[in-house]
């Protein structure tokens, strides 16, 4: 993997409307008031097989490992997406919060910027946060829409980017009262989609597999014409499915 640090020429500009793909683990919107305005300029960047990393100095020493995260995920999600001949990813990896929301527009701390680039914050070390906002940048080739349906959305990339949580330490999933997929749209709450979504992705890839996965996000997540459910009927089988696999 060529990882070669230089110095970039072009200097950070506004995130443009495109930011509005997607914003994840956060719900301010980007027109709140007293947010940050003047962006940061990542001087640096690297080069892989299949990504561009812009970042500053500060993060230097934490951009082999995101590289070496993103180049190891990258052949599976392609694999699991039917995406294997995707452009260069740029990845923007912000030092701090402020700046990422001064960037983006954003209170949060991850978004992608339309199909080809993302943008996290990078401190502290999350390595499965680019991969999850890379996840987003290649469901948008499959459905420009696709994040539009924000449990799909959601679900998806937390399951290809392995972030498991165990549904015994989720309350709702542990006392059997699972919310339906309109309450975790909303993202917020103890049982927001970024907790309960793993599973939902895990029992379609298990029952009726990825082609059924890819083609659900095509689909805008209509389960009834890609699956054969209601999404009641959905919602059920998954609540069965959680029963009989983890609790």
């Amino acid at each position: 993997m060529k990882s070669t640090h230089r110095k970039s020429t072009s200097y950070i500009l506004l995130a443009t409307a495109l930011a509005a793909f997607a914003a994840c683990r956060g719900t301010s919107s980007p027109t709140d008031p007293g947010m940050p305005t003047t962006p940061v300029s990542l001087s640096l960047s690297m080069e892989t097989a299949h990504f561009r990393l812009e970042y500053t100095a500060q993060d230097a020493d934490k951009m082999d490992a995101y590289a070496a995260a993103l180049e190891a995920n990258h052949p599976r999600i392609t694999r699991d997406l039917g995406q294997p001949n995707l452009p260069r990813i740029t990845g923007r990896f912000f030092p701090d919060r402020a700046s990422y929301t001064a960037a983006t527009g954003w209170d949060a701390t991850g978004s992608v910027d339309g199909p080809t680039m993302f943008s996290v914050v990078a401190s502290p070390l999350q390595l499965s946060l680019p991969v999850h906002e890379f996840v987003h940048n290649v469901a948008l080739h499959l459905n420009p829409d696709a994040y539009q349906t924000v449990w799909l959305w959601e679900a998806t990339a937390v399951f290809e980017a392995e972030e498991f949580v165990h549904p015994a330490t989720v309350p709702c999933l542990a006392d059997g009262d699972l919310p339906t997929l309109a309450q975790v749209s909303v993202r917020t709450g103890d049982c927001n989609i970024y907790r309960v979504g793993y599973t939902i992705v895990e029992l379609i890839v298990e029952r009726w597999g990825f082609a059924e996965l890819r083609a659900l996000i095509r689909a805008d997540g209509d389960t009834q014409s890609v699956l054969g459910l209601s999404t009641r009927e959905f919602e059920a089988a998954w609540e069965e499915f959680v029963e009989k696999r983890y609790l």
